[in-house]
């Protein structure tokens, strides 16, 4: 997160009713999105999954993030697509390959949507 420089992304374990979601990445680019749920969104991530420096936040003022107005589970791309684009994002954790942030929940984890057999190409352990 520290060497962000404009927006930055990484894997998160136990979210999306999967073991981890995480940002596709081909030549240390992001190309798409291994996700549980919805994957055709602008940027099919959770929160807890990018960080954006404090300096795109000061040259874009009229960014929000709304807390009511983005249909469910659409936060995130409504806000992220304010200031960059999928070219732009800053692949972290080894391009994506570990997992480093967990979305925890003092709840059972819920794997509903784990697919039965992996179908990622890239092993993570979570």
């Amino acid at each position: 997160m520290r060497t962000t420089r404009k927006v930055s992304v990484w894997p998160v374990g136990l979210v999306g009713g999967r073991r981890y979601e995480r940002p596709l990445v081909e030549n240390g680019k992001v190309v798409g999105w291994y996700t549980g749920w919805r994957a055709d969104r602008p940027f099919a991530i959770d929160m807890a999954g990018f960080a954006v420096s404090l300096q795109v936040i000061l040259s874009n003022p009229k960014a929000v993030f709304k807390r009511r107005g983005s249909q469910p589970g659409m936060q995130e791309s409504d806000f992220l697509k304010q200031i960059t684009t999928v070219e732009e994002l800053e692949p972290k954790a080894s391009n994506c390959t570990k997992v480093l942030v967990w979305h925890t929940r003092t709840e059972k984890v819920n794997l509903a949507n784990e697919p039965k057999y992996h179908l990622d190409t890239v092993k993570i352990e979570v």
